[in-house]
């Protein structure tokens, strides 16, 4: 299926899932405040006292024993979460800082570029990281609001502007979209081998099955899903060799860090040519955050600007 478009955005998004995970442990913190090796001492039993969640070999797993090892383990890291959240909120609602719907659609579009629908990709990310619409959009809203507090005091000018924008002229260009399956083996000859099976007739999709060494599209029938032209997280030749096929036409192989790979072209979309207005503020965005304090930094300037404080010591970042 996706995986690099996966791994892009867990990176993104993983701190929802811990903060959902400390909605429960919050709940039980004041029972599950005490040191959990007391629980994990009963051994048959568990914790009398507190609702028994699992068992093996005998010995029994309670809820208290559970919430004191989630605590300790991602507490603190969930708390500054929550904490930078509220501090988000109070700096953006300060200096009359918004993101526009337009804004977040745009990055929610990002975020599902490699999905093939919103459909697919809110699946994913129900899946793979549990996450609802709303959590997703939420985390996408903040991240915009941050990188604004970002560069609020940073000034680009309108000349530093268009200079990047002419030594970068493929940003008003308009890009294609390739959605591709692919078959991928770890010698060359088993590639042309799979390539010349193909071209006799034999499913693409039962080779992948049978042969790719991708073992997440694999099981998918190859499928990859749609990149974009300039898609930094695909080889060069790939995207070349896309380029150069009608939907339906296979072709390589071509060396990727995968492997080999037989390629198939299954759709190719061109977009309109972008806003020159909306490149403007993305590229005046883009180099105003390679001025500013990197967003840990300016999350650390906010808890300090507002007065955080870590009320209770198991809960301070070792």
């Amino acid at each position: 299926m996706r995986k690099i478009q996966i791994l892009r955005t867990v990176i993104v998004l993983q701190t929802v899932c811990l903060i959902a995970l400390a909605a429960l442990a919050v709940l039980r913190w004041p029972q599950a405040h005490g040191d959990d090796r007391d629980a994990a001492d009963d051994g048959a039993a568990g914790d009398k006292g507190s609702r028994p969640v699992a068992e093996i070999g005998g010995r029994t797993i309670a809820a208290d024993e559970l919430m004191a090892r989630l605590m300790r383990e991602h507490g603190p890291a969930v708390l500054r979460r929550m904490l930078v959240r509220e501090a988000i909120r109070m700096e953006a609602e300060a200096h009359g800082i918004s993101v526009s719907e337009r804004e977040l659609e745009e990055e929610l579009a990002r975020l599902m570029e490699g999905y093939g629908d919103e459909e697919t990709f809110y699946e994913a990310m129900r899946e793979q990281l549990g996450m609802s619409p709303d959590d997703v959009r939420a985390d996408a809203e903040e991240r915009l609001l941050l990188e604004k507090i970002a560069v609020r005091p940073i000034l680009i000018t309108d000349e530093e502007v268009e200079a990047y924008i002419r030594e970068h002229p493929e940003l008003l260009e308009p890009k294609a979209r390739y959605t591709f399956s692919w078959i991928v083996t770890e010698e060359r000859d088993e590639a042309e081998a799979v390539r010349d099976r193909l071209e006799a007739g034999e499913p693409f999709e039962e080779q992948a099955r049978d042969y790719s060494i991708d073992g997440y599209t694999a099981e998918y029938g190859g499928f990859y899903g749609m990149v974009e032209s300039d898609d930094p997280f695909l080889e060069a030749e790939v995207l070349d060799l896309l380029a150069s096929l009608e939907p339906g036409e296979i072709g390589g192989p071509v060396w990727t860090a995968e492997g080999w790979a037989v390629v198939r072209l299954d759709d190719r979309e061109s977009e309109e040519p972008p806003d020159v207005r909306r490149v403007r503020e993305q590229v005046r965005m883009q180099l105003g955050l390679a001025e500013a304090p990197s967003l840990k930094e300016v999350e650390d300037a906010l808890l300090d600007k507002y007065g955080a404080k870590i009320l209770d010591d198991g809960l301070k970042a070792q």
